[in-house]
């Protein structure tokens, strides 16, 4: 499963949406959703699936616009923060908590330039979506090929 997360009427919060019609094109065998802000929906999204790949757009001190970073939860939680307010490792936490989180999550999130009202991703942010695109491939097809996740690997941390 991927979801995208974000609105495509914020520009560069629109990332998560762009990256999952992208992938929704390259595999139909793949359950592509997208979600707003709301922890409810993505626990809905995410509920007992193998794979969850997210992929968020984010902002804070220290973001590069169109940064691909990589985090699992397994790994220290990220520096910068969703763009949209929505804490996805206290997300997680709540779905352990529940019982409702999927095998494996992996989040690729992407350092946003602007989240202002508006459409269009910003040109950085546009350049990083055929990188996460790559990277969320890369991550189904190792899952589909050995059934299991990338546990340990560093995280990724790309300027674009």
């Amino acid at each position: 499963m991927v979801i995208g997360i974000g609105n495509e009427f914020r520009r560069d919060d629109g990332i998560g949406p762009a990256v999952a019609d992208a992938i929704r094109r390259l595999d139909e065998d793949v359950d592509v959703r997208t979600v707003s802000d709301d922890p409810a929906a993505l626990l809905d999204a995410w509920d007992g699936t193998e794979l969850a790949v997210i992929v968020d757009a984010t902002a804070g001190e220290g973001a590069v616009a169109g940064r691909l970073r990589r985090w699992a939860p397994d790994q220290a939680p990220p520096a910068a923060v969703s763009s949209h307010a929505l804490d996805l490792t206290a997300v997680h936490a709540l779905g352990r908590v529940l019982g409702r989180t999927p095998q494996r999550l992996v989040v690729f999130t992407v350092d946003a330039a602007d989240v202002g009202h508006g459409v269009g991703l910003t040109p950085a942010v546009a350049a990083a979506v055929p990188q996460v695109v790559s990277a969320i491939v890369a991550e189904i097809e190792h899952h589909r090929g050995q059934g299991r996740g990338r546990v340990g690997l560093p995280a990724l941390d790309v300027p674009t």
